[in-house]
């Protein structure tokens, strides 16, 4: 009685579940635009539509296929790779190219390392050489120690050379999406070839 109960009861849930796992119909307009989207990309991402609040996938790289959306979506690519702001591909045309120029999370992460380390040298030396410079005025009045001032200076100059090696690791580690109409298919729908 027990096994034919159970089995009764697993039978009732596979069947509601079927009746009822059923997607429900998207509540949102169908967009009203599309355009055929080839992306050029250095590593793997995928396309991704923000509508809604989680958005959804639109396509992997090289995608090549057609994408509807609406002209005021939003779009983003994700991947292993700093963020993006998001971008819309509505004006683009009826054929869009994405070239897609990643960046490096170890790049960004070490720029703002150094950035970070290198301000903090510059301003602990200049607190430190106003402080000595204060402290002697008031005090002794026979100057700065010599290798305070040595020390100041060189922490300064080691400081700022962080912070120049760490401004341009964090520009060149962002990620950049350029969005581009594609001249190439554009110009090969008007030319006609013969063959003889």
């Amino acid at each position: 009685m027990r096994s034919s109960s159970l089995l009764l009861g697993l039978a009732f849930l596979i069947v509601t579940g079927r009746a009822f796992g059923q997607d429900a119909p998207d509540p949102r307009p169908t967009p009203a635009a599309e355009a055929f989207v080839h992306i050029e990309a250095d590593a793997p991402l995928s396309l991704r539509r923000n509508v809604g609040r989680f958005g959804e996938v639109a396509c992997a790289a090289p995608c090549d296929r057609v994408i509807r959306f609406d002209p005021a979506d939003r779009f983003s690519v994700e991947g292993r790779f700093p963020s993006t702001q998001p971008f819309s591909i509505g004006d683009a045309g009826p054929r869009v190219r994405l070239r897609v120029d990643t960046g490096s999370h170890a790049g960004l992460y070490t720029g703002l390392a150094s950035v970070t380390l290198g301000g903090g040298a510059v301003i602990m030396s200049g607190v430190i050489f106003l402080l000595a410079t204060v402290g002697d005025a008031l005090g002794s009045g026979n100057g700065v120690d010599d290798r305070i001032q040595v020390g100041c200076v060189g922490a300064a100059i080691g400081g700022l050379a962080l912070m120049g090696a760490g401004i341009p690791l964090i520009v060149s580690s962002t990620t950049t999406v350029e969005v581009l109409p594609d001249p190439q298919r554009r110009a090969a729908r008007g030319m006609v070839t013969f063959r003889f």
